[in-house]
């Protein structure tokens, strides 16, 4: 007979946001670790080969409830599979994380778990899908890091792609070579980078083609060696463009893939690659899948309020 083990918590508060309603946190930690796991009175007992996982898991629950955060299923499954890999991992550590800027004298620090669960997967995996809402960080954290990487010559290139739903994929009908054409709709990524770095490192590094526009629609035999390669709005990619997308992975490479599941602007019929690739991937060892939440928007204190909005108008529209 297996050992069985338990944790007590005296704060009624914190072991409701550990169990969640009708102890569905605790089926989901059985569901990821194989361990039995349930709760008596103040007490969650577990028991199975992987026990010391899950008692390390609640424990950093425990301080996540503490310091006032959400617990979900995605956060655990993250949560989860970094223990397996590495059992010291600690909730605080991972709220230290930082991406520091050399050039820029600047050090950007996670502003909720999320954001540092998402740097820890950039520094340790070499493809991380990142989806959520807009205002979330997902791509600012994305450049930053990419950038981090190119200044410290960990790599040599930053590559910057976006599906470009609105002009179709041939960009035929846009005035200017493929890099005017495509410039328009990688503003943001601009925006991202001209806040990171001050203007002249920007410019250098765009004139000697360090940092390098690359069109969806002409990635088609590419492999991209010693680069970060950032697919923003991937929601708007197809089936077909993000396969051929994931395959370009070459020798010291990292692929970056962000978007919102909840803005499609592809047309009907039309599956989009995020969604698909999400589900066909998300048992793959190695891959990084981090979800962001209305919790983890971090503009201004309204944009959080008008998602929460939206998200209920339209669960009642369904």
């Amino acid at each position: 007979m297996e050992e069985r083990h338990s944790l007590i918590i005296d704060d009624n508060k914190i072991l409701l946001s550990i169990c969640g309603v009708n102890d569905k946190n605790l089926r989901k930690i059985e569901s990821i670790s194989g361990c039995h796991v349930f709760s008596s009175g103040n007490e969650i007992y577990y028991e199975g080969n992987n026990f010391f996982v899950v008692e390390r898991m609640l424990k950093n629950m425990i301080a996540i409830s503490q310091s006032g955060g959400n617990i979900y299923g995605n956060l655990m499954e993250v949560l989860y599979k970094e223990l397996e890999r590495d059992i010291n991992i600690d909730i605080k550590d991972i709220l230290n994380s930082n991406i520091e800027i050399p050039k820029a004298h600047k050090i950007f620090n996670p502003r909720t778990l999320n954001q540092g669960l998402f740097i820890q997967l950039l520094k340790e995996r070499d493809i991380v899908f990142a989806f959520g809402p807009a205002g979330t960080g997902k791509t600012f954290l994305s450049i930053a890091y990419a950038l981090n990487e190119l200044l410290n010559k960990k790599i040599k290139k930053v590559i910057l792609t976006r599906p470009i739903v609105e002009a179709g994929e041939s960009l035929g009908f846009l005035p200017g070579d493929y890099v005017q054409k495509i410039n328009p709709y990688l503003i943001p990524l601009f925006d991202a980078i001209n806040f990171i770095l001050p203007p002249e490192v920007g410019l250098k590094l765009s004139a000697q083609n360090l940092i390098e526009i690359a069109p969806l629609a002409y990635m088609r035999g590419r492999t991209f060696e010693n680069s970060i390669v950032i697919l923003d709005e991937a929601q708007n990619t197809t089936y077909g463009q993000m396969k051929l997308f994931l395959t370009r992975l070459g020798e010291g490479s990292k692929l970056i893939i962000t978007g919102d599941i909840t803005q499609i602007d592809l047309p009907r019929r039309v599956n989009s690659g995020l969604v698909e690739a999400l589900q066909i991937l998300k048992n793959v060892d190695d891959i990084g899948i981090i979800e962001f939440h209305e919790k983890d928007v971090v503009r201004h204190a309204l944009v959080k309020k008008i998602i929460s909005a939206f998200s209920k108008y339209e669960k009642q529209q369904q």
